[in-house]
């Protein structure tokens, strides 16, 4: 198994195929373009809780249209940009629909006790943290990387990794108990 994204050989021409609709006809089917990958991939380099699902909807939504309008694009990296954005989209978005809750949610609910509610708001509250906030939530909490370690690692004092991770569960636990998500 490949441990970094790429699309299949000769992706492009998935792209070629004219308005929005059958490009998406071509890019849904096999996922030609890796998209669930690539967005597994670019959801935790961002440090973000999301269900896959919804991100990989979207970036083919916005890879179709983009395709449909401009053509296939010159690289890969469109594609990596416009996964980026789709991930930036949902989280603008929230993930207040509780019918579109994901079973990765869902199933992330039953396993920590939490009813869906709380757990969409707890994910909202992280998600609208700092970077470096979530990020030293990742690896503490997520990752379960030892204090000093994690802090070399970002570059800052153990204090500050440890306050910083403070911060977003704080947050995470006002969310929970009905206190917002911010």
């Amino acid at each position: 198994m490949r441990d970094q994204w790429s699309p299949v050989p000769a992706w492009r021409r998935y792209l070629r195929v004219g308005e929005a609709e059958e490009v998406l006809r071509q890019i849904i089917p096999g996922d030609p373009l890796r998209l669930r990958f690539l967005a597994a991939a670019r959801i935790t380099a961002a440090a973000r809780v999301l269900d896959v699902d919804r991100v990989v909807l979207r970036a083919m939504v916005r890879i179709s249209h983009g395709a449909a309008l401009g053509g296939p694009p010159a690289s890969e990296r469109w594609l990596v940009e416009e996964m980026d954005q789709a991930i930036e989209d949902t989280v603008e978005a929230g993930a207040l629909d509780l019918d579109a809750v994901g079973p990765f949610l869902k199933g992330l609910a039953s396993g920590v006790g939490l009813e869906s509610e709380a757990l969409v708001r707890c994910c909202v509250a992280f998600n609208r943290r700092s970077h470096d906030e979530r990020v030293a939530f990742w690896s503490l909490m997520l990752a379960d990387e030892p204090l000093e370690e994690a802090a070399r690692g970002h570059g800052v004092s153990p204090t500050e990794l440890a306050q910083r991770s403070k911060r977003v569960l704080s947050a995470m636990l006002r969310a929970a108990d009905g206190g917002g998500a911010i």
